[in-house]
């Protein structure tokens, strides 16, 4: 769901997050913050360039988040339930989720003390480990759980079901469950399709499977998808947006479902899910061909 934000006297308020460990994020905070400071109808609220800071109440109308989309993965989590607007601004390299640059939001401040945006409810994932042997424990992702080796020396028996029913099992170096955000991520360089933000489905995509019967599947986000290893060796893995990873043994439960709290992302005019998907994979370029027929 999108939402308008209404128009209101109040500056808003702006809190500045990333990864202070890298080298570029606190010189573009502060210059940031000095344009937010002299830009009238903004306010700054705070800067956090720490990176295990509980964001869970945060103190601001809107967040900007400063680094690439892992930083931005690494902000859903520390958040949790928040449900202040993120605004991502490239300082990595493609920029699926953050993909303004600091040059561009330099520019687009008046469309924030103005209000001129909207806020897409992004889906996410809750992920339930459930082993066979400790307790269960739970996590909250944006793009993706995987199943998989690390590192790939050996083929996994895969198998997953849907709402309790067996749907494959298989031979492969992993399994995928995506969100509609994630489906432009990992799923996507496995042969996995892309799925617009703003639908509540899953796509499951098998990562090199040994067989040419199992492909990608797209099925409704309102079902309890369950991944399981039929065997384990020492390195079979649980991966989730990239960056939690936690080893499973034989017969150890992947529970994937919607998450219960939507993400909410900030979007400025002038961008929108078809001018990324033109911008970062080159649809609106001019094929060669043509090129060479204009020269």
């Amino acid at each position: 769901m999108t939402t308008v934000e209404p128009a209101t006297s109040s500056p808003l308020s702006i809190a500045i997050l990333g990864n202070g460990s890298k080298p570029e994020v606190p010189l573009a905070a502060e210059r940031l913050a000095a344009a937010i400071t002299a830009e009238p109808g903004l306010a700054l609220a705070q800067i956090d360039l720490s990176s295990d800071t509980d964001l869970s109440c945060l103190g601001a109308d809107i967040a900007l988040v400063l680094g690439g989309d892992g930083t931005v993965l690494h902000t859903v989590r520390r958040m949790g339930d928040c449900p202040v607007p993120v605004l991502g601004v490239n300082l990595g390299r493609l920029g699926f989720l953050a993909d303004l640059t600091p040059a561009e939001l330099l520019g687009r401040l008046t469309d924030l003390a103005e209000r001129r945006y909207k806020v897409d409810d992004l889906m996410t994932l809750d992920c339930t480990l459930v082993p066979v042997s400790g307790p269960t424990r739970r996590f909250r992702g944006l793009n993706d759980a995987v199943l998989r080796a690390a590192p790939m020396f050996h083929l996994l028996d895969i198998g997953l079901s849907i709402d309790g029913e067996s749907v494959m099992a298989f031979r492969g170096d992993g399994l995928i469950v995506a969100t509609p955000v994630g489906s432009t991520a990992h799923s996507l360089s496995a042969g996995g399709p892309i799925l617009p933000p703003d639908v509540r489905m899953f796509v499951v995509t098998p990562i090199c499977a040994h067989t040419l019967t199992q492909r990608p599947l797209v099925d409704s986000a309102d079902k309890v998808y369950e991944m399981s290893p039929r065997a384990a060796g020492s390195a079979t893995f649980l991966v989730i947006d990239g960056q939690v990873q936690l080893p499973l043994s034989a017969g150890d439960r992947v529970l994937v479902r919607r998450g219960q709290t939507p993400f909410p992302m900030l979007r400025l005019p002038g961008h929108s899910f078809y001018h990324t998907l033109r911008d970062k994979l080159g649809w609106g370029a001019t094929p060669p061909g043509e090129i060479v027929a204009r020269s």
